[in-house]
């Protein structure tokens, strides 16, 4: 298992970067930290994400037209959610867990991180076709590279996000994906969808990571009409989407009303008295990421 100090921020790659952080600044209530360029073929911006999950958020854009970012956004992936870095204790011990795997880490790099004294400092990929289960998995050792403080979306329009809730993994197997959270993060079980999946198109699996800074759903197709089966088709297995929790409502609803942004699956209910709602923003609105927001009433009732 792979020792996480935190769950440091999650990466998105678009076109161009002032529209997505205008669209991120704007709509979801994220603060602008700085633009940055790197010599491996990408413009990068960093902003903090707002409410309790203590979790930057990075947009990549291409800088000149032989940027390797382009084979992303023009493949099945993109454009979208590009990868997660998460700052852990040692990268040595990072890359013998993903070899017992029976993959290679992806640009494996050591600071003296294994030699005898040495102090773990390091970095290294799980890449998506080798044992990433389609997605991009950025591993780093050392001083952290997010240190933005927690703050509250007060504006009147934005969404109000108090926590970003989870990120949904699509997969043909979510046992066989669960599993695999659960030996390289030590991720542990919080729900396991019961019902068979026919009303709905698919099975979830829901896993709490050991940080306790956002949760991983696993969703698998049931029934050849499932719009999941029907992603697996289009991008295997990858991220299907990004949940966040909002403060109030029918204030995130009034805020995307107010940019002109439709929303479509919203959804209420109760549980134990309590009440919760949800609803998507769909990708082509947001940089080609699929949003679901929700509200609850009391902790706990809508997950």
């Amino acid at each position: 298992m792979i020792e996480i100090v935190k769950f440091d921020h999650i990466s998105m790659a678009v076109p161009t970067l002032d529209p997505q952080i205008d669209f991120l600044t704007r709509v979801m209530g994220f603060r602008f930290a700085d633009k940055f360029e790197n010599d491996e073929g990408y413009f990068g911006a960093n902003l903090e994400v707002p409410g309790s999950s203590g979790i930057g958020w990075e947009i990549l854009a291409p800088n000149g037209p032989d940027s390797y970012l382009h084979r992303f956004l023009q493949g099945a992936s993109g454009p979208g959610l590009h990868h997660v870095a998460i700052q852990i204790k040692d990268a040595a011990q990072a890359a013998t867990t993903i070899r017992l795997e029976g993959h290679e880490p992806w640009g494996y790099q050591v600071a003296n991180a294994e030699a005898e004294g040495g102090d773990g400092r390091g970095m290294a990929y799980i890449h998506p076709r080798g044992g990433g289960h389609g997605f991009l998995w950025q591993l780093y050792a050392g001083e952290p590279w997010h240190t933005g403080e927690p703050f509250e979306d007060e504006g009147t329009h934005s969404l109000g996000i108090v926590a970003v809730n989870h990120l949904a993994h699509a997969t043909p197997d979510r046992d066989s994906l669960a599993a695999w959270y659960e030996r390289i993060f030590g991720c542990t079980t919080r729900y396991r969808s019961t019902h068979d999946g026919s009303k709905a198109g698919f099975r979830t699996t829901v896993l709490d990571t050991p940080t306790q800074q956002l949760r991983f759903e696993m969703i698998e197709p049931v029934g050849e009409g499932s719009f999941i089966q029907r992603f697996l088709d289009e991008r295997g297995p990858n991220m299907h989407h990004v949940n966040v929790q909002v403060r109030d409502f029918g204030h995130a609803l009034a805020a995307l009303q107010h940019h002109q942004i439709p929303v479509f699956g919203q959804n209420s209910g109760s549980r134990d008295g309590a009440a919760w709602s949800e609803a998507f923003i769909h990708p082509r609105y947001t940089g080609g990421m699929l949003v679901q927001f929700f509200w609850e009433e009391r902790p706990g009732i809508w997950m």
